[in-house]
């Protein structure tokens, strides 16, 4: 019984931890914007673990998405600067943004891990 407890723990402990809400198309990324779970996230990211950048035009969609964010970043703007004024103190975010040639004010959208990761959506369109 004990072997087999250990087995599972460790099969556990070697998967991948899936980000919390970690979007598949940007038009789920535009919609994130600015409601509930992204005011969360906006609030916690100054204490991330660590920070990537991903490019919103590398999602499903992109294309047709940039109207969607051009109205949500007009719409959102209040809960955008909150984002933004919040990834200014983490410096792990700060990083992640400098080295992947992108500025505080291109990202519109994050996700954190279960770990503390944060994952920072680049608007590139």
């Amino acid at each position: 019984m004990k072997h087999k407890f250990v087995a599972a723990l460790a099969v556990l402990a070697f998967t991948a931890t899936p980000a919390l809400a970690q979007f598949t198309d940007a038009t789920s990324i535009v919609g994130s914007i600015g409601k509930s779970q992204f005011m969360r996230a906006a609030g916690k990211v100054d204490g991330a673990s660590s920070a990537r950048v991903v490019r919103l035009s590398s999602f499903l969609g992109a294309s047709s998405a940039r109207n969607r964010l051009d109205r949500a970043e007009d719409i959102y703007a209040r809960e955008l600067a909150y984002l933004r004024s919040n990834l200014v103190l983490s410096p792990f975010a700060m990083q992640a943004i400098r080295a992947a040639g992108f500025d505080v004010h291109d990202i519109v959208a994050l996700t954190l891990d279960s770990d503390g990761s944060a994952i920072l959506y680049a608007d590139d369109l």
